[in-house]
């Protein structure tokens, strides 16, 4: 785009400044005359040329050779991994005859699209999608969960840019619940989120082989987590423990059907990777004291948000019917179970960590009181939940550091005995995009949960969908 004029501002300059309007105003004034000479002065004759007309390439197989089967792999891997088309592991090569095994776990064509992966925006077919599950080392049941991953993570409404490209060390958590997560093996409890669980590791590796090789990115040239993101080669990749839970999957909570298999994945902040709340098998814990914990977690590390609700908002994301604040929350059975036993389900468990994350309207400060008004002002608040922050700002009254319960997500994971801990995620807009999203797995091929009535419910629901 040889037209296109364009003035760098440094990142000292940005980045050290941007915390106030008083402070970048000088960085504004500092080149606004360069950008009204850059919009009024009239094209050079080079700016106006047109850039030769680059012939589109098809994509050809790539032979790899070598005196032994090893030298031939330790070569393909080097390859690989110098065009930037590997994670740094050893890689299974992604031969033809792989790519159609893995294929075969799914009855969805080849050349289906599922929409373009962040940030280069490259196009997402299954095919691609069976060659980097291959490179990962997965089977072919697992390419069902692997492509209801990429269509959340494909899905125009899911801000998938800023948590795989964002500065501040982003990641993804990956959920599967459901029937399917037992099928193909994936771990659930003890040592969940640990090593030596195939299903695990590669369905995470597999997404990750994926944004590299499809969305294009790269450590230092477009991805900028300046200290890297924790569990990079696999993100965060879990299941839920339905067998010995007490509670109905998470994806039923998000209005799909017991029966169903989900996905969900969600961005999560990993600075800091994770909030311990205690259990395990050392020191003794109940299950009223670790509720405690949760909430007042919450309410001392999202006390910030109340004044940034202002400023730049972490408001509700339109259409999404959640805010922009999530916790993400895991619960081990032991710990559900106890709180069966308080008369906690999942609702009114959000309830409760939603209502114990507040403060006293008399401990807030002035600004943090007109923030809130300037919010509710705004719009940040939804219209749903407006009548309920007016009737808590006044004596008496409870402040909330979350929007809404929905902003609590519960799952149960892990075994006996087992731990809480739980991630979380903040955005400021103008973020119009969801940060979480679940998706129903779908024509698996050699699974319970791709049976033949799985594939007939799906079509029923497309038909009364045309109906409606």
């Amino acid at each position: 785009m040889p037209a296109v004029r364009y003035r760098i501002v440094t990142s000292t300059e940005f980045y050290r400044l941007r915390a106030s309007v008083e402070e970048v105003r000088p960085v504004a004034e500092g080149i606004i005359d360069e950008l009204v000479d850059a919009l009024t002065t009239p094209l050079t004759k080079e700016e106006c040329s047109k850039p030769e007309k680059k012939e589109s390439e098809e994509s050809k197989p790539i032979t790899v050779t070598g005196e032994s089967y090893e030298i031939a792999a330790e070569k393909f891997n080097q390859v690989y991994l110098d065009n930037l088309w590997g994670d740094g592991l050893p890689m299974v090569p992604p031969t033809e005859e792989r790519v159609r095994w893995i294929l075969s776990g799914t009855s969805r064509s080849p050349q289906e699209i599922l929409g373009k992966v962040s940030p280069k925006l490259g196009v997402a077919t299954i095919e691609k999608i069976a060659v980097n599950a291959v490179m990962a080392g997965a089977r072919p049941e697992y390419m069902p969960v692997i492509i209801a991953i990429m269509e959340a993570l494909t899905d125009e409404t899911f801000d998938d840019r800023h948590v795989l490209l964002s500065a501040g060390s982003f990641n993804l958590l990956l959920v599967v619940s459901g029937s399917i997560a037992k099928e193909i093996g994936m771990q659930a409890g003890i040592g969940f989120m640990g090593h030596g669980w195939r299903a695990n590791n590669t369905i995470g590796r597999a997404v990750r082989l994926a944004t590299l090789n499809i969305g294009h990115i790269w450590p230092a040239m477009n991805d900028m987590s300046l200290t890297g993101r924790i569990s990079p080669h696999t993100f965060f990749t879990i299941a839920e423990n339905s067998e010995m839970s007490r509670w109905e999957p998470y994806h039923v909570n998000r209005g799909f059907d017991p029966e169903d298999s989900c996905v969900t994945v969600a961005s999560i902040h990993t600075a800091s990777p994770m909030q311990h709340f205690y259990g395990g098998l050392i020191g003794t814990w109940n299950a009223e004291e670790i509720l405690d914990r949760i909430g007042n977690d919450i309410k001392n590390r999202d006390r910030r948000l109340l004044m940034e609700w202002r400023n730049k908002g972490v408001g509700p994301i339109p259409g999404s019917g959640q805010g922009s604040q999530n916790h993400l929350i895991i619960l081990f059975p032991e710990l559900v179970s106890e709180f069966n036993k308080m008369g906690y389900d999942q609702g009114k468990l959000q309830e409760e960590i939603f209502n114990r994350a507040s403060f006293e309207f008399e401990e807030l400060k002035e600004e943090e009181v007109s923030s809130i008004r300037m919010a509710m002002e705004l719009g940040i608040v939804p219209p749903e939940r407006k009548q309920f922050f007016e009737a808590a700002l006044n004596p008496g009254g409870k402040i909330p550091v979350m929007i809404s319960p929905e902003n609590v997500h519960l799952f149960v994971s892990g075994g006996a005995p087992g731990c809480a801990f739980s991630f979380s995620y903040y955005r400021l807009p103008p973020y119009n995009h969801t940060a979480l999203m679940t998706r129903r797995i779908t024509r698996a091929t050699l699974t319970k949960a791709g049976s033949l009535e799985n594939h007939l419910h799906e079509r029923s629901q497309l038909c009364l969908n045309g109906m409606r």
